[in-house]
């Protein structure tokens, strides 16, 4: 029953191959260079990261997704440029892409503002044999498999400070098709355009404590717009905690912890109050990261996280 529901949830219309495609992420506010381009170099450093996310753990089919991502300053620090790969699978659908990003970043008061723009490719399969169909002659029903190159830009701004950071991307501004298969009124499943902002203040209540609110919004067409409200705190240079309230779904925990001044380690858990999220559990998500060449100054912002 929980293997047909995440099916239905995700296949039932073509209108919903429209919705929200770009994979959740939980700990984005400590690398954001999966939603926006303009990121890439903000750390002043060759900065790694990868995130490993297994969504709803009581349902058989719900999304998995895998991120590696790298960005870095040039040497005259004025362009910024990042490489990422995401690979997500939800039921019958898998997807892997990979996108380069290029950001040039102005200098402005105590801080940048940085122009952002990505490229790449998505490879977008479907196992439409893995689908339950209540009615056998849908269009969907093709008794195969089929496989898509599907191209993609994406575009963002990013001013920071040392304490202040506030976002504005979008993705998916090329519409591709993802799959060979039409419905029979002509609609094609598309790449729908995704939007977000962000947001975040950090600010020190003492020696060992930070305090940094953040806030993300997200809208893609025919999904309903999301918010999260999260509130982290750094203790003693070494732990960051925090809380998020999602709107729509529930609540999500998270740490990291700096095991060294370069090597960074992260983990969430979901606990969503709505329907799907009573059925399908919990979810989890790790995030690895690794600074190099990283200033030595201790600085309190968030884009050094």
């Amino acid at each position: 029953m929980k293997k047909l529901l995440i099916f239905a949830f995700c296949f039932v219309t073509a209108e919903q191959i429209f919705a929200q495609q770009d994979p959740q992420y939980s700990q984005y506010m400590f690398n954001q260079m999966a939603i926006n381009p303009a990121y890439a170099g903000s750390k002043e450093a060759i900065s790694a990261s990868a995130f490993i996310r297994s969504q709803w753990t009581g349902i058989e089919g719900a999304p998995k997704t895998e991120t590696v991502s790298i960005h870095a300053p040039l040497k005259k620090k004025k362009v910024g440029i990042g490489f990422s790969v995401i690979a997500d699978q939800i039921g019958p659908k898998k997807s892997i892409g990979a996108m380069g990003s290029y950001a040039y970043r102005i200098p402005i008061k105590n801080g940048k503002l940085s122009f952002g723009l990505r490229a790449g490719v998505f490879n977008y399969t479907y196992n439409w044999n893995e689908i339950t169909y209540k009615d056998q002659g849908d269009v969907y029903n093709t008794g195969n498999q089929t496989s898509t190159i599907v191209p993609t830009a994406d575009a963002g701004l990013y001013y920071y400070t040392n304490t202040l950071y506030v976002g504005l991307s979008a993705t998916h501004l090329y519409s591709g098709r993802l799959t060979t298969v039409s419905t029979l009124n002509g609609d094609n499943g598309k790449l729908a355009p995704h939007i977000f902002f962000t947001f975040g203040k950090a600010w020190s209540l003492s020696e060992n404590l930070i305090f940094n609110p953040s806030l993300m919004v997200k809208a893609a067409k025919g999904s309903p717009s999301t918010a999260d409200l999260n509130f982290s705190f750094l203790l003693k240079q070494r732990a960051w905690v925090g809380l998020s309230m999602r709107s729509t779904y529930g609540f999500v925990a998270y740490a990291q912890f700096n095991v060294t001044e370069k090597f960074k380690l992260g983990y969430s858990y979901d606990y969503g109050i709505n329907k799907i999220g009573k059925v399908g559990g919990g979810s989890h998500e790790i995030m690895l990261g690794y600074d190099f060449n990283i200033s030595k100054s201790k600085i309190t912002s968030p884009r050094y996280l």
